[in-house]
């Protein structure tokens, strides 16, 4: 499920004059690594229950018991997960460690995720809650929270959540920035086959606003929905508007519902067509 923009630097080669203006503006940038870094801690929580985590690590999933002494089988890549299933509220810790492991995903992560669940994922009602600990991303200090509360199904018979995150990201320049979303995340395809992962569709409505501590920030919004396709790993369709305080919209198009990893973004009139 991620994102509401992607682009680092959106589209640099329009002109010479916005290239300069986008080299400047953070808003981009900043918004995928904190939305990316929380939208992920929903994938590895869950995929760290069952100890498949194949993308968010790349060494051996370990699981916590009593008495066992954990100094002797971790390493940088090697993930502890602890999980507290005696009542409810349930709680899974996903830790690290303290030195930066290169997962499977191309990301460096360090630190613990810590979700509580208080039912089962599926019963409406349900809210998951997940708390970054000493965590970073590609040296990115996440910090606040993500909540995810099952509202049952909509009139399609789609099970949809509520998701909101409030939370920072202190940025490797020390610049930090202060964030939250509010969006709905909507299970359109692949919830009557729990069975098998890779059949499952999202798509993503909502905002998003951040402040810099720098001065500055930005406000985003989905004009139409995102949709997600689990095994693609970006959004394959939908259009977002990023709007940096003081500066003109960027309008992205994530597609035509193909995993292409390409977009099209539009500033001012202009248009480019971006690989990613």
């Amino acid at each position: 499920m991620k994102n509401f923009v992607l682009l680092s630097l959106l589209a640099l080669s329009l002109n010479s004059c916005l290239k300069n203006s986008l080299r400047k503006d953070q808003s981009a940038l900043v918004n995928y690594r904190i939305e990316s870094a929380f939208d992920e801690m929903t994938n590895i929580s869950d995929q760290a229950v069952t100890g498949n985590m194949v993308f968010y690590k790349s060494g051996k999933v370990i699981f916590a018991k009593p008495g066992y002494d954990l100094s002797t089988v971790k390493t940088p890549c090697n993930v502890i997960i602890t999980l507290d299933t005696t009542a409810f509220p349930k709680t899974v810790t996903v830790d690290y460690g303290t030195e930066n492991c290169d997962c499977n995903d191309g990301k460096k992560r360090r630190g613990k995720i810590i979700t509580t669940f208080t039912g089962p994922y599926l019963a409406t009602g349900t809210v998951i809650t997940h708390t970054p600990e000493d965590y970073f991303v590609n040296d990115v200090k996440i910090e606040g929270t993500k909540t995810v509360e099952n509202m049952g199904q909509n009139n399609q018979g789609q099970p949809y959540f509520n998701v909101s995150i409030n939370g920072t990201g202190t940025m490797t320049d020390g610049m930090i920035a202060n964030y939250t979303s509010t969006r709905v995340r909507t299970w359109t395809e692949g919830y009557n086959t729990l069975l098998n992962r890779f059949d499952d569709v999202f798509e993503i409505t909502g905002t998003a606003d951040a402040t810099f501590s720098t001065g500055g920030g930005y406000t985003g919004a989905t004009v139409s929905p995102l949709k997600i396709k689990v095994g693609c790993g970006f959004p394959v369709s939908g259009i977002v508007e990023l709007t940096p305080n003081g500066k003109p919209t960027r309008t992205i198009d994530y597609g035509d519902g193909t995993c292409d990893r390409q977009i099209k973004v539009t500033v001012n009139g202009r248009s480019i067509t971006i690989g990613l």
